[in-house]
């Protein structure tokens, strides 16, 4: 379907830029073709316009709000609003007989605009959820805010064209997308490190964790290896051989630098024995960006760097510790000149950080424009599902409902993350890797298909470059 955006005169190339951005998101995961402010377009079937006035046949005029603000001040607190059977919540009030701005609330969630203001930071130099716009508005985390966002706007089309679908349909074969992700934070390169692993495992599941149950068995693990017993932490091989069994694959993210007390135990050349493992076993080897690679401009495309001179060529990432600052990882990640991220998400809440169950280049503010890679963002890690196991003794129904939120909204386009070292129970409690495989065992039931960051960029990259967001792949 030919969609026309039509601006008004007294808005600022700014504004239309970053309308631009959301219009043509919206296209790429619903699979409109935009056109932009050209009157002379007659064969378009809608038109989205900001003229108050229009009176145009399959015209939807749209609230015109102020998208310009410094990136100090904090987003508008959230409106409740509703329409039909479905709620959500506006960064900005509409106006009488118009459209909410779909497009301007799609731009404040997708370029994590807010973030920007916030000063806070954790002891890792981490935005904290309680201080994200989600946290210290209340606001229900498993919810995609952009996604509803479009999904409304998608209803005023469907409302003038009623053969439009309501939902968007996947580039792909199956209707859902799930990408696969590990991050190698670990090796168990000799037992007596694996012993002291498991045994300071055991001391954070019981003062940190209070998981008593785990606590003991991994004390226990660990006198077993001391005494020639096998090394529950040596899982990479068999879930990557599992994966292949299921005809699933997977990105493994692995550390370049070990330039920081919290990066991990081993260095590039000793893990490059198991990433040429990985990769013949079908999987992607990607570069997980150390504790302090974004620091610097070029710190991230040094580690890109470095893989490439052990004959390995990535094209994702995600930051060790999910530690970055929004603005930081977009240059550093422009700079590694990788395709995609999927750092952005929380450690402890399953969720959508940025609004968004769907891969996005993220906004540039520096530039004022889309990002040059597509950020495939984290709605779901191991360490969340285990905060919700001991919240509720029974996590599967709080990740099922993050995951059947990205099913009601889309296509998916989205990421989880289970470290190689939360199988087995040398980690976390042994029903954290469990829950794994029961969620890629149900995949198939629900038509989605599980896959690795390189595998997803070749199914859905022409979307994004069709309409205008990303350029061709080399």
């Amino acid at each position: 379907m030919r969609i026309l955006l039509q601006f008004v005169a007294h808005q600022s190339s700014l504004q239309r830029a970053r309308l631009e951005y959301a219009f043509r998101l919206f296209c790429a995961i619903y699979g409109h073709e935009p056109v932009i402010d050209d009157m002379r377009e007659q064969s378009a079937d809608v038109m989205l316009t900001y003229e108050p006035d229009a009176g145009t046949r399959n015209c939807i005029r749209i609230t015109n709000v102020d998208l310009i603000r410094a990136l100090h001040q904090p987003a508008p607190k959230p409106i409740p609003y509703s329409q039909g059977d479905e709620m959500t919540v506006l960064f900005h009030a509409p106006v009488a007989g118009c459209e909410p701005d779909w497009l301007a609330e799609i731009f404040e969630w997708v370029s994590c605009a807010d973030e920007y203001s916030c000063a806070e930071h954790d002891s890792v130099g981490r935005v904290p959820f309680s201080a994200s716009y989600i946290g210290r508005h209340g606001l229900n985390p498993r919810k995609p805010y952009a996604a509803v966002a479009m999904a409304f706007l998608q209803r005023a089309i469907v409302r003038i064209k009623p053969q439009a679908p309501l939902r968007p349909d996947s580039p792909c074969l199956a209707q859902h997308i799930v990408v696969n992700t590990h991050d190698v934070d670990f090796l168990p390169t000799h037992a007596t490190v694996s012993g002291y692993r498991l045994a300071k495992n055991a001391l954070i599941s019981l003062s940190l964790h209070r998981t008593v149950r785990a606590a003991v068995q991994q004390a226990k693990r660990a006198f077993g290896l001391a005494v020639g017993g096998q090394d529950p932490l040596n899982q990479i091989g068999s879930v990557a051989e599992r994966e292949r069994e299921r005809q699933t694959t997977a990105s493994y993210y692995l550390l370049g630098r070990r330039g920081h007390r919290r990066d991990g135990n081993y260095s590039l050349l000793e893990a490059t024995t198991t990433m040429r493992r990985l990769r013949d076993c079908g999987m992607e080897v990607g570069v997980h960006g150390s504790y302090r690679s974004i620091e610097k401009p070029d710190g991230l495309a040094i580690e890109f760097e470095q893989f490439r001179e052990l004959g390995f060529s990535p094209v994702g990432s995600r930051q060790h510790w999910l530690r970055f600052r929004i603005p930081q990882l977009v240059r550093s990640v422009q700079t590694a000149g990788a395709a995609y991220d999927t750092s952005i998400g929380w450690p402890d809440h399953a969720g959508f950080r940025a609004g968004a169950c769907f891969a996005f280049p993220p906004y540039d503010f520096d530039r004022e424009a889309p990002a040059k890679f597509l950020e495939i963002p984290l709605v779901l890690m191991d360490r969340a599902a285990l905060a919700l196991c001991k919240h509720n003794g029974n996590c599967r129904d709080d990740v099922a409902e993050t995951l059947e939120a990205s099913r009601r909204y889309g296509w998916g386009g989205i990421s989880i993350l289970w470290h190689p070292t939360a199988f087995g129970g040398g980690q976390y409690p042994a029903e954290v890797g469990d829950l794994f495989w029961r969620l890629l065992d149900s995949a198939r039931e629900r038509d989605e298909v599980w896959m690795s960051g390189a595998s997803f960029l070749r199914n859905v990259w022409q979307r994004y470059q069709s309409v205008g967001l990303l350029a061709t792949r080399g």
